[in-house]
């Protein structure tokens, strides 16, 4: 029987240390740094965090431009739209100004109930984020036009829930004024306690409140994801490694400060334009693309299928060519396809000058020997970025006309002049 008991717990040994070698093993497409808080699954079962929504939110920092929703209890008449000031600053009651740049909610809700114990009994305080502000991303790297982009604020989802809220205060002053344009919800008749009645007369009412003036602005934003930055940025080049992108992140200053760092694998969006790495982007976030050993020229047609990258840039030509304007190309299209488009070359010209701002700020003047007959993006024949501004020059026997022709074009006024005055003469 000891022997049976034996062997069958080595089975199960040999059994328990597989499991542990083949756990480790598991591809993660998403790699964190150590600052980061990783979740797994376990056996089939969904992890409880699960449950927990907008957990991307807890390192949210709240500075200018945000507006709160801040739920008291047991005041609920308290709970109002709180707009953070360009000082960082929001106004609420008995505490007046109040400094909230650089927490998060859950650090806010710590302060306030400290706070408000001086003025209710047991005070409870949730705050959420009604309108987020307009966000400004860093991007660098192999994407085409690298720099700074800024995105629209918007509304939370939770938009709703918060009008709700809003509307339901017994001593509202903005339902008798803005009423029609809530949601039409039952009105409360219950009445607030005497603690709290101090609280409610010294409540200031703030008549620009974003969520009556400010909300019908922000309704095209959205949340911004990597994708959306790149896209913004250009799209990807031949050389941009989508394995390695590299996110760069400050850090609240509850938890320490500094920046945190995470390595995002965005290779599979091709096929997936609804990868889960495509992570949502907060103010502040930079974004640094790698190059890859070897340029992949497969991937600027793939993104540009997938919506990563743009189908058309947009050019200027003007000079010796029948149609000069402003022109649509295709990505990664060239001086070719855009001579193609504004008509022949007139006679008489001469070189091709291109304009160009370089990614440093810069702007460079490049002289080219044109052939249509060029291979595509070879000197002759280079490829075009968004916004570059191509002159199709005379050439010497070309501005020798122009020459004549603005010598002799008064010698032919005076003689035309003296035509018609001889032909009237008759």
């Amino acid at each position: 029987m000891i022997r049976d008991l034996f062997f069958s717990f080595k089975k199960f040994s040999n059994f328990i240390f597989l499991v542990s070698f083949l756990c480790p093993l598991s591809n993660l497409d998403l790699v964190k740094s150590e600052s980061l808080k990783k979740s797994n699954l376990v056996n089939t079962q969904i992890n409880s965090n699960y449950l927990n929504s907008k957990n991307e939110l807890q390192d949210y920092i709240i500075d200018k431009g945000d507006n709160l929703f801040i739920e008291f209890s047991p005041a609920e008449d308290l709970s109002d739209f709180y707009s953070v000031n360009e000082e960082g600053e929001v106004y609420l009651p008995r505490l007046k100004e109040t400094y909230v740049s650089g927490l998060t909610t859950s650090e806010l809700e710590k302060l306030l109930e400290q706070k408000y114990v001086d003025y209710l009994i047991s005070p409870k305080i949730n705050v959420k984020i009604a309108i987020f502000r307009g966000i400004n991303i860093t991007v660098a790297g192999e994407v085409r036009y690298p720099g700074i982009y800024k995105f629209l604020p918007f509304q939370s989802s939770s938009i709703e829930n918060f009008l709700k809220v809003y509307k339901n205060n017994i001593n509202n002053p903005l339902e008798e004024e803005y009423g029609q344009n809530l949601p039409e919800v039952q009105i409360s008749n219950e009445t607030s306690s005497n603690q709290n009645q101090l609280l409610i007369e010294d409540k200031k009412i703030d008549r620009n409140n974003p969520f009556i003036n400010y909300l019908e602005k922000v309704k095209d934003g959205n949340i911004t994801k990597i994708s959306d930055v790149i896209r913004k940025a250009g799209g990807i080049t031949s050389s941009s490694d989508l394995k390695r992108i590299q996110i760069i992140r400050n850090i609240p200053i509850g938890k320490g400060g500094g920046k945190k760092s995470a390595l995002v694998n965005l290779d599979t969006f091709f096929d997936d334009a609804g990868n889960p790495n495509d992570i949502r982007l907060f103010d502040g976030d930079h974004i640094y693309i790698p190059a890859l050993n070897n340029s992949n020229k497969a991937q600027v047609p793939k993104s540009i299928l997938s919506g990563l990258s743009p189908r058309f840039v947009k050019i200027n030509v003007f000079g010796r060519v029948n149609t000069p304007g402003e022109f649509m190309i295709p990505l990664e299209g060239t001086l070719s396809d855009a001579l193609d488009i504004t008509g022949p070359v007139k006679p008489l010209s001469g070189k091709v000058v291109l304009i160009r701002y370089n990614r440093d700020g810069s702007i460079s003047k490049k002289k080219i020997a044109y052939s249509a007959n060029a291979p595509r993006g070879s000197r002759g024949n280079p490829y075009l970025k968004e916004g570059d501004l191509i002159t199709v020059t005379s050439s010497v026997f070309g501005k020798t006309a122009d020459v004549i022709k603005e010598i002799t074009a008064p010698l032919q006024g005076i003689y035309f002049t003296k035509e018609l005055i001889e032909d009237f003469g008759e």
